[in-house]
């Protein structure tokens, strides 16, 4: 398996990232010299792929970073939203952002920060942490398109329990107290922290906590769907990502409005040799292997939400 080296982002964002995501005071400087940095309009356009974690979503954002179009930090973009939410704060509860949390200054902090990073480029951005926050981010952006990747919930619950196992540091986790989950010797929660993880910090498996965020994750995303006034979606499958990659890839871009450069559409053709994050290579029925005692335990509290985005849970 093969592993794509990051692509460089421009030095005073580098430092900036560094600094935020090292130092909790450089939070406290940028929130503080918000109100004098020159004004800017949202950027417009901007594209933010959401879904659960451990659905492709890192595997559909290097795909379209490739694209000259484009512009990201060329990673998972924490360091900008936790800028004015950071986690652990007073009354911090959640990953979830809701709209009325938006201030002035942080909106001319981000759209300042969003401008430094792309330029006259259409900004993308990527974290399942989004898939709690499209609200948010529609209302600080109102020209915004969200693309929604959804994959088989058993596979992803499968992926989720076997990168909350991992111990190698890639999925490092938020501290939360009181840890206590059957089938997991660690002591921090891996991934997304819905709203209501308090009642699955004790006295529940792994895999029930896996299910548990990949139902919240989607269906926050889709009830967002059904309340914002846009038809600014994109839907994307992980089955059908990974069985023709150049076909979806082209349709997904024509459907944004962007080119379909031969450097996209190469390294779609190439993807089983650019994993990044993915503790083994791409396929669609991993978890028959891997996981499948725990996952058909849980198949009745993902099977509402397998069936509302068109999967056959029993299949």
């Amino acid at each position: 398996m093969s592993v794509t080296s990051e692509r460089p982002r421009s030095r005073p964002l580098r430092l900036v990232a560094r600094a935020v995501k090292r130092r909790s005071w450089v939070r406290g400087v940028f929130r503080g010299v918000a109100t004098v940095l020159p004004g800017r309009a949202p950027t417009k356009d901007p594209i933010f792929i959401v879904g659960s974690p451990r659905s492709g979503t890192t595997m559909l954002f290097e795909i379209l970073d490739r694209s000259s179009q484009l512009a990201s930090v060329h990673g998972e973009s924490h360091f900008l939203w936790q800028l004015f939410h950071p986690f652990g704060g007073p009354g911090w509860s959640s990953h979830e952002v809701l709209p009325e949390q938006i201030t002035g200054r942080e909106r001319r902090a981000l759209y300042w920060m969003i401008h430094l990073i792309s330029g006259d480029r259409r900004y993308l951005d990527k974290s399942p942490r989004n898939s709690l926050r499209v609200p948010y981010l529609r209302e600080l952006f109102p020209t915004a398109w969200f693309l929604f990747l959804r994959r088989d919930g058993r596979a992803t619950v499968s992926s989720l329990i076997n990168g909350w196992r991992t111990k190698d540091g890639i999925f490092p986790g938020t501290a939360l107290p009181h840890l206590c989950i059957d089938g997991y010797e660690g002591s921090r929660w891996k991934f997304l922290v819905p709203p209501g993880w308090e009642a699955y910090a004790t006295g529940k498996s792994l895999a029930e906590i896996c299910a548990f965020q990949w139902v919240a994750s989607n269906q926050a995303i889709l009830s967002a769907r059904e309340q914002l006034d846009t038809d600014r979606w994109v839907d994307v499958s992980y089955e059908d990502l990974v069985r023709s990659p150049r076909r979806e890839v082209e349709r997904v871009l024509g459907e944004l409005g962007i080119p379909a450069e031969e450097e996209v559409l190469g390294f779609a053709d190439a993807l089983d040799q650019h994993v990044t994050k993915a503790i083994t290579p791409p396929r669609e029925d991993k978890w028959r292997q891997e996981n499948p005692e725990e996952i058909e335990r849980i198949l009745p509290l993902i099977d509402p939400m397998m069936r509302r985005l068109g999967y056959d849970p029993y299949a």
